[in-house]
């Protein structure tokens, strides 16, 4: 009887086991808040393993009273081989603004989350929006000092070493977090796993703080572009048409949309519609008749959000010179429109590195930030990826502010109408010592106390020659690295371009591989040949070792 006894109590241990082990696999993940459409809203969205349940989200003002509740929507994503899983969105309503939020989600049979926290329109200025592109599960280097090279994982556990520095110092006094295309490398990848490691490594801070977004050219597989779409339901999405299919089915248009933060309107859209993505009823031509629409209306409400910002993944102006000088067919198609509607700066990334223009138009500039006569456009795509950097192999244009190409992310902080602070902040830790990691690169003040449609007649006019050292800077990551003769003499793209007129495009590459193995003590950098639509060149981080 004895060891009946003792065989009954270790099955039912297994069994108790087995069931926490069962829950805790369906536990609720993902976590991540967006900016509701109202001042009062904000739109929670997670994951499940299964749709048992009715899945609620419930909040408060503090984290033992989440007095509120409401139960979230279900969708199910089939389009993962060999799995599905169910996104969960709901509205947390009647929020006041500047007032900080306890909440969490889940539901009875699969438990709930753990309770986060988050601000519903923090007050105070200035405004603090953090901006970046090109952000992968692994090599997430902006992310937070600990994320590295060798793991798609790199979660609040991983973090909790040092959140003095990277996007996880920044919850705390962040209003909004804005992601400009290409997450994980990819969502679709190892059947979907790597968009699992990557939504879980941004919970740390997107559960904290309003995670806006924009679609990339990573996202165009047509599995990846659904993760996509059913990701980011919780987006404030006021598109036309409202709903946009996919292979998963319908789901929100979020390929364009717009939205207010404080004192700017942001217009979030896809540049992916002038390579092929999009249906026959959302496409560029829709996006372009709503962008008109939107943007009329947006400058009546000037006195209300005077900045107007658009971002998009593909950049319009770039000195990459893979990439020529930027996306010329997109820019034929919007440069006109932004300009007649004055919209302020042009947000984009694609290019992993940072670049920041003068006011420009049609390729010529004003090199003054004083009460711009042009929108400026800036690349922030240095977030982090296993797609590596290349050096600038082309001279700095006179409409190029400033450039580099070390990982970084990008701080704009409105103070108010007129004046805009924004600083670039480097994330590298491949080519730089530990002690620069947060290191601000570019600090510039933008003002301007007339916002509004610009003029033809006040258009820049002329293509500056040059640009003086004390207006225009680079921060190159390769300078004095290569050996090539010359270095540190001449601009390192005079030296690059010598060295490949005399040695041939193989030698130079050769050359740049030789450094990036010397400096990834732990694996490879391995060249790989891409699809037209994407850049010439760059380097993958692989697990291999040297040999």
């Amino acid at each position: 009887l004895q060891f009946l006894y003792f065989i009954d109590f270790i099955t039912m241990k297994t069994l108790i086991l087995l069931a926490a082990v069962a829950v805790a696999s369906a536990a609720p993940e993902h976590a991540h808040v967006a900016l509701g459409k109202e001042k009062s809203v904000l739109k929670v969205q997670w994951s499940t393993k299964d749709d048992k349940d009715a899945s609620v989200v419930r909040w408060g003002l503090s984290a033992t009273s989440l007095v509120h509740n409401a139960t979230g929507d279900v969708h199910e994503f089939t389009r993962d081989a060999g799995r599905k899983w169910y996104s969960r969105t709901a509205e947390m309503t009647g929020l006041s603004e500047n007032t900080k939020y306890f909440y969490q989600v889940g539901d009875k049979s699969n438990g709930f989350s753990k309770v986060f926290s988050v601000w519903n329109r923090m007050g105070g200025l200035p405004q603090r929006h953090i901006l970046y592109g090109d952000m992968g599960a692994k090599c997430a280097f902006t992310l937070c000092k600990a994320c590295t090279q060798h793991s798609d994982t790199c979660n609040a556990e991983t973090c909790a070493k040092n959140t003095t520095v990277g996007l996880v110092s920044e919850v705390d006094t962040a209003t909004m977090f804005l992601h400009v295309g290409d997450f994980a490398y990819d969502l679709d990848s190892n059947d979907g796993k790597t968009g699992d490691d990557f939504m879980h490594n941004i919970e740390q801070v997107a559960s904290r703080v309003p995670y806006m977004v924009s679609h990339g050219n990573h996202e165009d597989s047509a599995t990846s572009l659904a993760r996509y779409i059913e990701e980011f339901r919780n987006q404030p999405t006021n598109a036309v048409p409202a709903t946009f299919h996919t292979t998963n089915g319908d789901g929100p248009n979020t390929l364009y949309f717009s939205w207010d933060h404080g004192m700017v309107h942001y217009v979030s859209f896809s540049t992916e519609f002038w390579y092929g993505v999009g249906t026959s009823s959302v496409n560029k031509e829709s996006f372009i008749t709503w962008l008109k629409a939107d943007l009329e209306a947006a400058n009546k409400n000037r006195a209300v959000s005077p900045w107007v910002v658009m971002h998009g993944h593909r950049a319009l102006y770039t000195s990459q010179a893979s990439t020529g000088s930027g996306d010329t067919s997109i820019r034929a198609d919007l440069e006109d429109i932004m300009f007649q509607y004055g919209v302020d700066f042009m947000i984009n990334g694609h290019v992993h590195d940072y670049e920041r223009s003068w006011p420009t138009y049609k390729g010529k500039s004003d090199q003054s930030n004083v009460n711009a006569r042009a929108p400026v456009y800036i690349v922030t795509g240095a977030a982090g990826s296993h797609e590596m950097h290349s050096p600038f192999e082309q001279p700095q244009p006179s409409w190029s502010s400033f450039r580099s190409n070390s990982f970084s992310y990008s701080r704009m902080m409105v103070y108010n109408a007129s004046h805009i602070h924004w600083q670039q902040v480097q994330t590298d830790p491949t080519l730089f010592p530990t002690a620069d990691y947060g290191r601000v690169i570019d600090d510039v003040w933008y003002v301007q106390n007339k916002h509004g449609p610009f003029s033809l007649e006040e258009a820049p006019k002329t293509v500056p020659t040059s640009c003086p050292a004390n207006l225009c800077g680079e921060h190159d990551r390769f300078q004095g690295m290569l050996g090539l003769e010359g270095e540190g003499t001449k601009p390192l793209w005079q030296v690059i371009d010598q060295y490949k007129k005399t040695h041939g495009i193989l030698a130079w590459e050769k050359k740049l591989e030789q450094l990036l193995n010397k400096v990834n003590k732990n694996g490879v950098w391995e060249e790989e040949s891409l699809p037209e639509d994407r850049e010439r060149d760059y380097f993958r981080w692989t697990h291999a070792n040297k040999q």
